[in-house]
């Protein structure tokens, strides 16, 4: 009896042994390959679903893409990257017969860095204290009710945009035309494919017909250009250009040259 139970539990014994090796040796490592596959699976899906939602915007820009190119295209002709007065000087020679006017002399300066903008918050913040002091209201109030005065409009300026690459060129252009005609001349200036700031417009001339009393027909229109560049880039393409491109008058002659003289 002592000897078949002594078997019976060698025999117990190695088949628990047996088993755990079998789990170790065969199952465990199946269930560590399992729950590897299953991990590397959801990795794989929300890559998936990653790269999905990227070709669906890859696919909206690529259908917003005509639109972004002709954007940019206005924005370059707004704002050039080289000084492109002759074209500029095409655009006024245009806008000049859309609106019944004549350009008889054109001038431009040099480029000149661009000069960020500083915001002067003192008058703001006066302001702002007046307002938040009930003592100097009531004051202001016993003696008389001051005038509302408009507020300006908030200044909007880009960091990115700086003299290294921004610059600006003053011209003037003169022009030949009846008061309403030069009014005309300018609106279609500031709406033109040029950004252009008008920063004066006067009469320079004589009258029509030697009548002092009639309206003038001689018109200074004088602004800004800006170009996507430093001034010293800036200056080189202007003395590049062709020096012998001029706007014209009516009397056949012609003005300063687009060069900057």
């Amino acid at each position: 009896m002592d000897r078949t139970r002594m078997l019976l539990i060698a025999a117990a014994l190695t088949g628990v042994v047996v088993l755990a090796l079998g789990f170790l040796v065969g199952v465990q490592p199946q269930l560590a390959a399992a729950a590897a596959a299953g991990e590397q699976q959801s990795n794989v899906e929300q890559q998936n679903g990653g790269l999905r939602q990227s070709l669906t915007q890859l696919a909206k820009d690529d259908a917003e893409l005509p639109a972004l190119k002709s954007e940019l295209g206005t924005l370059t002709t707004s704002v050039p990257s080289q000084a492109a007065l002759s074209s500029f000087l095409t655009q006024l020679d245009e806008l000049a017969t859309a609106s019944g006017t004549t350009v008889t002399g054109f001038t431009s300066s040099d480029a000149v860095s661009y000069e960020p903008v500083v915001v002067d918050t003192t008058a703001t913040d006066a302001a702002a204290a007046a307002a938040s002091d009930p003592a100097a209201n009531d004051g202001a109030t016993a003696t008389a009710t001051a005038p509302v005065l408009p507020t300006a409009p908030e200044l909007v300026t880009d960091p990115e945009i700086t003299a290294s690459n921004f610059s600006s060129i003053s011209i003037t252009v003169s022009i030949n035309g009846s008061y309403a005609q030069a009014l005309d001349f300018v609106s279609k200036l500031q709406g033109g494919s040029r950004l252009f700031l008008v920063t004066a417009f006067a009469s320079t001339g004589s009258s029509e017909g030697g009548d002092t009393s009639a309206v003038p027909d001689q018109w200074t229109v004088g602004g800004l250009v800006y170009v996507l560049q430093d001034a010293a880039a800036t200056q080189a393409s202007q003395a590049a250009e062709t020096p012998t491109t001029t706007a014209e008058g009516t009397d056949g002659t012609s003005s300063d040259t687009a060069a900057g003289e």
